[in-house]
């Protein structure tokens, strides 16, 4: 549970520390509070809880939210190499420096974006920075003002900047890059993405025994240094991986592992235990903490588990989740890691695609006789990875406008990365997907005392596959033939020969979206904040829901609309704090 922030007047007037402590009651209410000042007062940094501020010498300040992998002291590298110290550290930071000697504010974000860090401009030509946009509305000095145009991408499924947040005048220090700012100017250094990186040689002969390395190092990485370490079991290989890394990691310390399952009593809900259970019986220091997902459906815990001040983007289950971290808080798990990230590391992308679009029509077909024609995913491949937006009725004139001004109606992904296997594969580790979940899992940490870790975005783990000829990672079914050579004595048989298709099945959302939930769901379509903006229109968007609801089906974007309905009305209590 951390978070930084702070403000920087560049005219020299006095910082005021009211400001600093409204932002810090947004995240961490109850962590304890460190701050600092610059010596002539016109720079203030707090942090909370294992976040750190601290006067370097009477000429900086600096504050950071960090693990550092390498063991370099941030303000070493600060006081050795100056605003190029970003090369010289690896691991999740957001760290920030003032220099007063220079007059100038660094914004530091790691490779991949695991700590957030965001910043905006004050009236009298100051700065402000903090771990959450919510941090920055919530001082009383920048407009609480939802960003239009970011909410329509979420909407659209539409490619967004990476410097917007969903608030205007609030700006996002994307992953890898370095901000500085001063008075006059704000230059943005772009020192890592993976578009830069080198692929290294790999032979494939000895790529598994790399690739089960790296995975450990990243583990071990992550492991709780105080407290307990869980993993949230989804039943796949990727997760079982890191559960097993973590499982040996723990055993040598004499340490259990805690492992959350997901179970269902009604036939159609989730229940991921199965295999999970299959690898719990074969590690006798994992503990099973099975929590029953039929009650927790998608807004069955509204607005408790819809509170996030900062963004609305979630995952399907917020309610599952937050039930689930409540459940890991009550074992005294501080570290809680998950399998998000393995299938663009460990696993072709789009297989059947890639077979299509390097002439392999050979190996297309042994594919579909494996799978059969039924299953066959290259249409569905084709259609999610390169079609255009399908904007729906209930949008309103002047969102379409402001939609095609911006350029949202085209594909996120284009031909030409498709083409490319290693140019398809960068872009899926760069996607704005994998920083938004790192992002949230940021967020949740504070407000439930629960770090979620997700190994497979380490950039040292990932680098890993762009040496390595597509045709290493899968031939056919089963995919993930490297990884399951990888674990081979890791793991037990039935999870390394299972198929790694784990299409949910579950009617929860169903459940939830069109039964149960429907009165929370009706009452925020009926008064919708949206429409206030100007971006849909309410009795159309309701119409539809309800058409939709009568057949059993889920409207189209319902889910984007819903979340951010709330997130509106959740941020709307900003102004009062």
């Amino acid at each position: 549970m951390s978070a930084i922030c702070g403000i920087v007047s560049f005219s020299g007037a006095p910082v005021e520390t009211g400001a600093l402590e409204s932002m810090t009651r947004v995240v961490t209410a109850s962590a304890p509070i460190s701050t600092v000042l610059s010596d002539d007062g016109a720079a203030g940094f707090l942090s909370s809880g294992a976040a750190a501020v601290r006067a370097v010498s009477p000429s900086f300040l600096l504050a950071a939210d960090a693990r550092i992998d390498n063991r370099e002291d941030l303000a070493s590298a600060y006081e050795r190499w100056g605003r190029h110290w970003h090369h010289h550290l690896w691991g999740a930071f957001a760290a920030v420096v003032w220099d007063q000697r220079a007059r100038e504010l660094l914004l530091l974000r790691d490779r991949t974006g695991e700590r957030g860090l965001y910043w905006c401009r004050t009236a009298g030509g100051g700065v402000m920075f903090a771990s959450e946009p919510a941090q920055l509305v919530a001082s009383g000095r920048v407009a609480n003002e939802p960003n239009r145009l970011r909410i329509l991408t979420y909407l659209l499924d539409a490619p967004t900047a990476p410097t917007w947040t969903y608030f205007e005048h609030v700006y996002r220090v994307p992953e890898g890059h370095q901000v500085r700012l001063t008075a006059e100017r704000v230059e943005t250094d772009c020192y890592w993405d993976w578009t830069s990186v080198t692929p290294e040689p790999w032979d494939p002969r000895t790529a598994a025994p790399e690739l089960a390395r790296r995975l450990e190092e990243a583990v071990k990485r992550r492991l709780a240094r105080q407290g307990e370490t869980g993993v949230l079991l989804s039943g796949g290989l990727d997760s079982a991986s890191v559960a097993a890394q973590a499982a040996s990691a723990l055993e040598r310390q004499g340490q259990r592992l805690h492992a959350f399952t997901w179970t269902s009593q009604s036939g159609d809900g989730i229940d991921e235990t199965p295999l999970s259970r299959t690898f719990i019986r074969s590690r006798s220091n994992v503990v099973e903490h099975p929590l029953e997902a039929d009650g927790l459906w998608p807004f069955s815990r509204y607005p408790e588990a819809y509170r996030d001040l900062s963004d609305p983007e979630s995952n399907a289950y917020p309610d599952l989740l937050l039930a689930t971290l409540e459940a890991a808080g009550q074992q005294g798990v501080t570290i809680l890691m998950n399998g998000i990230g393995g299938d663009p590391v460990a696993g072709r992308l789009a297989p059947e695609l890639a077979l299509l679009l390097r002439g392999r029509l050979g190996a297309l077909r042994h594919r579909w006789r494996l799978t059969g024609l039924r299953h066959a995913g290259l249409l569905r491949e084709l259609r999610f990875l390169a079609r255009r937006p399908q904007w729906p009725a209930w949008l309103t004139p002047h969102a379409r406008r402001q939609a095609l001004e911006a350029g949202l109606d085209r594909p996120q992904i284009s031909w030409r990365t498709l083409a490319s296997p290693d140019r398809f594969r960068r872009a899926a580790l760069a996607s704005r997907a994998n920083a938004a979940a790192l992002e949230r899992f940021d967020r949740l940490n504070r407000r439930y005392g629960v770090r979620i870790e997700a190994p497979w975005h380490d950039p040292d783990l990932a680098s890993l596959v762009l040496g390595l000829h597509d045709r290493a990672l899968d031939a056919a079914p089963p995919a993930k033939r490297l990884l399951r050579t990888a674990m081979a004595e890791d793991l037990p048989a039935p999870i390394l020969q299972a198929a790694t298709d784990k299409s949910n099945k579950s009617g929860l959302r169903t459940r939830g979206l069109l039964g149960v939930a429907r009165e929370p769901v009706e009452r925020l379509l009926s008064n919708s904040r949206l429409e206030e903006l100007g971006l849909v229109t309410g009795s159309r968007l309701l119409a539809a829901y309800r058409e939709k609801a009568s057949r059993q089906q889920i409207e189209s974007k319902l889910w984007e609309v819903l979340t951010t309905e709330a997130w509106l009305r959740a941020s709307a209590g900003l102004d009062r704090l």
